[in-house]
């Protein structure tokens, strides 16, 4: 295959005209009453209509992975705090609360007044069902040793020893005591209820009417599920979508008709390995396999240059976190690849499986790319693209591939994004090992000082870097057309489409 070459922005700068801004960008469309000359008739409701290329993992918020799911069903959900825009939490279900000095006790004082979708009032007795149901799916919260309830108003956590991350994860859905059919009609205390789900289809949601705080203009969501790109585009252009997204190269498109709006992801688009596997088990052969890919091909077939090169798992968006100083470590050197290989015993080559999602362009782009890098240095590559629901119980949860691509999305904090290395956690499905890297991460998450978690986890990337469980390629930004109709939609630094904050312009 040949692909052209095109010039691509390393640092996410505007390009085109595009407009680039916050990480994530919804639209919506409103129907407007027209009024008599009498008199003017009630407003219509405001319906905003987006699309997702894929159904959800789980509606379940405690059991889904997908951060496709989440970027919706947190508009039906609310915890005892929420995340902000510039990457922190603030107090939600709770009106405020403290953290002790020694970071073990969590004191939270409740709102009065917040109500389930059910109607019922949201009280400590829920707090207690929904984290003693956290602690025994999530990993997040096995430093729990104690959940109290001194009064009606006051809830208590207590950890076993200090978490730097465990604020972070508080934003987790609070649910109804008692209830556990969030897999077919979930229950939430957020400013949208669901209203129903029908596979390939819709996901529909309605205003929280007895929500504790105001919200936008929008009185219904309707999620068209769409897997085709080309279909999603015409229905944009149709008025049936109002919002969705669109490649890099046809962003000019439609920038006559909406706002385009790009920005960077907070992502990591990596092609992984299976570090199980006879052959990429050796760390030479995944040295040589990042030798020979050439992210700048990547990112600019694939991305039209609207993506950041990167070296190990984690995006600039994380700040002082991120260790710019590894970019460059695997640039391109098809002589280098080849000596590693041969040193591994495989100077030929080797064959090699490439199993990817059908769900979204950007892969499909991307294998052909690598297929034909990667066979410059005689490593053959055979794509096969499965349903996203296949790749995420064969590949995500049973481990049956050798190689795949995903783009790990963003998190409100560094320890979820690195821990995906751990060799005891149950969601590293690249079977990466590394007691250093397990020790690093442990020390990063008890670490008293925030200069302490920024060089312990510049370590941790560090190791990644060298051990290469992936090649690390790029976080590539985000590019949506919205109906001009619409405003007041705020980003955050990870997949999440706040439908709460969106208002009308006409």
């Amino acid at each position: 295959m040949e692909y052209p070459r095109r010039r691509h922005a390393r640092h996410g700068s505007i390009r085109n005209g595009v407009l680039v801004a916050g990480l994530v960008l919804l639209c919506a469309t409103t129907l407007f009453a027209t009024g008599t000359q009498q008199m003017a008739a009630p407003a219509a409701p405001v319906t905003f209509t987006l699309s997702m290329n894929t159904d959800p993992d789980s509606l379940d918020p405690h059991r889904s992975s997908a951060s496709i799911t989440e970027q919706i069903m947190l508009n039906v959900f609310d915890g005892l705090v929420n995340p902000t825009p510039d990457g922190g939490v603030e107090p939600a279900i709770a009106e405020s609360y403290t953290i002790s000095p020694d970071g073990l006790t969590y004191t939270f004082r409740l709102r009065e007044n917040v109500y389930f979708h059910n109607g019922d009032r949201v009280t400590t007795d829920d707090l207690m069902f929904t984290f003693e149901r956290l602690r025994r799916l999530s990993s997040e919260f096995a430093d729990v040793v104690a959940l109290e309830a001194p009064d009606d108003r006051t809830f208590v956590i207590r950890l076993g020893r200090p978490n730097s991350s465990f604020e972070k994860f508080l934003y987790r859905a609070v649910i109804p005591a008692g209830y556990d059919d969030h897999a077919n009609r979930p229950i939430g205390a957020g400013p949208y209820r669901f209203v129903e789900y029908t596979p390939q289809n819709r996901i529909v949601l309605e205003r929280h009417e007895q929500y504790y705080r105001p919200i936008g203009d929008v009185d219904r969501i309707v999620v068209r599920i769409i897997g085709d790109a080309d279909a999603r585009l015409l229905a944009l252009r149709s008025g049936e979508l109002d919002f969705t997204g669109v490649s890099w190269q046809r962003a000019n498109e439609f920038a006559g008709n909406f706002t385009i709006v790009s920005s960077q992801a907070n992502s990591v688009f990596i092609f992984g390995m299976n570090n199980d596997h006879p052959v990429l088990s050796d760390v030479r052969v995944r040295q040589a396999i990042n030798y020979a890919i050439d992210r700048d091909e990547i990112i600019d077939f694939v991305f039209d240059g609207f993506a950041v090169e990167l070296a190990s798992s984690m995006s600039p968006a994380m700040a002082e976190f991120f260790d710019a100083s590894l970019i460059g470590r695997y640039d391109t050197n098809l002589a280098r690849a080849r000596e590693l290989l041969t040193a591994a015993g495989h100077p030929n080559g080797f064959p090699i499986t490439l199993r990817i999602s059908g769900h979204s362009e950007i892969y499909s782009d991307a294998a052909q790319v690598i297929q034909q890098q990667l066979a410059r240095v005689g490593i053959t590559v055979t794509i096969e693209v499965i349903e996203w629901s296949m790749w995420l119980s064969e590949i995500f949860t049973d481990r049956i591939f050798e190689t795949t691509l995903i783009d790990f999305t963003g998190k409100l904090d560094p320890y979820p994004v690195l821990r995906r290395y751990i060799s005891g956690f149950n969601r590293n499905f690249l079977n990466f090992n590394s007691p250093e890297y397990d020790g690093l991460m442990e020390s990063a998450l008890r670490a008293p000082s925030a200069a302490q978690r920024v060089e312990l986890y510049k370590q941790a990337q560090r190791i990644l870097t060298d051990r290469v469980p992936a090649a690390f390629l790029a976080d590539y930004q985000f590019v949506w057309a919205m109906n001009p109709r619409f405003d007041g939609y705020t980003p955050y630094p990870f997949f999440f489409h706040d439908v709460s904050r969106i208002v009308t312009t006409r």
